[in-house]
């Protein structure tokens, strides 16, 4: 017997229906059914794969990772060819997305996704120095901020003509204390911020960036888990009340 449009419509609505039947409304020619069914608490990953490029999907798949539902690798593999850059994005970004998905996604023509790659912390070397030559310059920022960036990739990114890219070198903790000092005298503030934040930047650094022009970056230094008694007992004397009371209050904590 055939159903109408609002038996399925209930159907699909319905936590207790069956797997079987999920998956078979998922590929159901009405769109009210398939969305319907897209907002059912227990869909199963076969039937989210078939509605991969329905519309507001990404929407799905954004509530499930703050409900913390971890994808599965069946839907990780299903969803990765989607039509929907916002899907793909969202893949991008799963600890749980394996190397050969990161690198498939890695040459995806919208920049959103490949930037979720550059940040995705399992992205291997291999492919983040493929990215690293990329013609966008958030994908590079990402790399430049990634732990798992090869050193001479990293290296290069750090001298890189863009202060945005070194400024996101500066931040990476993998990054050799001779480099973090060539960046703590770095024309830009933002460069000089990050290296001042940086948990890998060397005292005698930290020490000159305490002098900074820039009250900011005084502050940077104030909030480095390295700065030293000595240091911030100069900052509380400060010219600037924010960098005085940062100061004082990093002390009490120490």
């Amino acid at each position: 017997m055939e159903l109408s449009k609002e038996q399925k419509i209930e159907l699909a609505g319905d936590p207790n229906t069956p797997t079987e039947e999920l998956i078979a409304l998922s590929k159901d020619d009405d769109e009210e059914v398939r969305i319907e069914v897209m907002w059912n608490d227990n869909i199963p990953d076969e039937a989210i794969i078939n509605l991969k490029d329905a519309p507001y999907i990404h929407q799905k798949l954004e509530f499930m990772m703050r409900e913390g539902e971890e994808f599965s690798n069946k839907l990780i593999k299903g969803l990765a060819n989607s039509e929907n850059y916002f899907v793909k994005r969202i893949i991008a970004m799963s600890d749980k997305c394996p190397s050969e998905i990161l690198e498939m996604l890695s040459e995806d023509e919208s920049s959103h996704v490949r930037i979720a790659v550059g940040a995705n912390p399992n992205t291997t070397p291999h492919i983040l120095n493929k990215l690293s030559t990329d013609k966008e310059e958030l994908v590079l920022r990402k790399v430049a901020r990634n732990p798992n960036t090869p050193m001479d990739t990293l290296l290069e990114l750090a001298d890189h003509e863009y202060y945005m890219v070194r400024k996101c070198a500066a931040s990476n903790e993998m990054l050799p204390v001779e480099t973090l000092a060539m960046l703590s005298e770095d024309q830009q503030g933002h460069v000089r911020y990050c290296v001042a934040c940086n948990p890998s930047t060397p005292l005698e650094c930290l020490e000159k960036l305490a002098d900074d022009g820039y009250y900011e970056i005084r502050v940077g230094v104030v909030i480095n888990p390295n700065c030293t008694p000595e240091i911030l007992e100069k900052l509380e004397c400060d010219e600037v009340d924010t960098v005085r009371k940062r100061a004082k209050e990093a002390k009490k904590r120490k």
